[in-house]
């Protein structure tokens, strides 16, 4: 296949969503492909930009303040890519995001993530596998390890759509929440279609996950459903990329909840829109709005928060 959407693979960045992490729904939920015929590439990026919180909180222990805060964060990322023969490509990259609130320092977030991914492509289809570590600081203390593994497989059809399914694979450990380390289980299936000459595509997708906790009342089934439309276009003749999205998950808890009397029945929607607009060959600017929903027969796991985010993004 000479195609230009030749290799598809997971994406190396991970998608730090509302509240603390949302990593299992982030990591993999992406899709990019070769632009280069170099043996080995790299790239990088550097990131700075300013957020507003209407309501800091963390989403993995159900945890809202209830007030709004600011928060500067910086990302810095770097990425090579081997092609180690015509079918065969490896991917390793290492990631690093921070978040430092004015007021709620205690919700101040650090994260590292490495990956690797190594995929081959057959005349038909292609295959392939990754592998993402994360380690989370949380006020400056340890937080959360989460480590995942990836079997994936995906095929093109008529040079305009992608069909991709995968199993996934994760362990959870927190440093001082162990009942609420858990190992998971799942599935994905996502529909990739461009169109508009390429300049354009909708992304929709399924995810059904198993996991399950040390205590019982933490273990859950969930499935998930993913919308996405992202389109590139040229704004003061500058290029610019525009994207909105949204993600619903319902949970079903498999035990009561203590000082709840019953099981846990939580729904959760995050809807976002991205404005990306290149300054110049380097730098970009971009502006966020996210809206997140979560919705819980547990008071401190029902609640909503807007954000509101610029960044500056350096490029090479």
């Amino acid at each position: 296949m000479t195609s230009k959407y030749r290799h598809f693979k997971t994406s190396g960045r991970c998608h730090c969503a509302t509240g603390l992490l949302l990593l299992a729904a982030g990591i993999g939920s992406g899709i990019t492909w070769a632009q280069s015929d170099d043996a080995l590439t790299w790239s990088g990026s550097l990131e700075a930009g300013a957020e507003y919180n209407s309501n800091v909180s963390v989403s993995e222990l159900e945890s809202a303040t209830g007030e709004a805060d600011s928060s500067a964060n910086v990302d810095a990322g770097i990425n090579a890519n081997w092609q180690a023969s015509e079918r065969l490509s490896v991917d390793a990259g290492y990631s690093f995001s921070g978040q430092r609130y004015q007021d709620f320092d205690a919700f101040d977030l650090d994260l590292h993530l490495l990956y690797g991914d190594v995929s081959y492509e057959f005349d038909q289809f292609s295959v392939g596998t990754n592998y993402y570590h994360a380690d989370a600081k949380l006020g400056g203390d340890d937080f959360l390890t989460l480590k995942q593994y990836s079997f994936y497989a995906g095929k093109l059809f008529a040079d305009q759509w992608f069909v991709r399914g995968a199993l996934n694979f994760a362990d959870k450990t927190f440093d001082d929440f162990a009942q609420r380390d858990a190992d998971t289980e799942g599935l994905s299936l996502d529909l990739f279609w461009f169109f508009n000459e390429g300049n354009s595509n909708l992304v929709l997708g399924y995810a059904f996950d198993d996991e399950q906790a040390r205590e019982p009342a933490f273990s859950y089934e969930a499935d998930t459903v993913r919308l996405r439309y992202t389109h590139d276009f040229v704004l003061f003749d500058k290029e610019t990329e525009f994207g909105v999205g949204t993600r619903f998950q319902d949970r079903n808890y498999q035990a009561v909840t203590p000082g709840l009397g019953a099981r846990r029945d939580d729904r959760q929607q995050i809807t976002d829109a991205r404005l990306e607009m290149s300054l110049n060959q380097a730098l970009a600017a971009a502006i966020q709005v996210e809206r997140g929903d979560y919705q819980s027969n547990l008071a401190s796991a029902d609640y909503t928060e807007n954000r509101v985010s610029a960044t500056l993004i350096l490029s090479f």
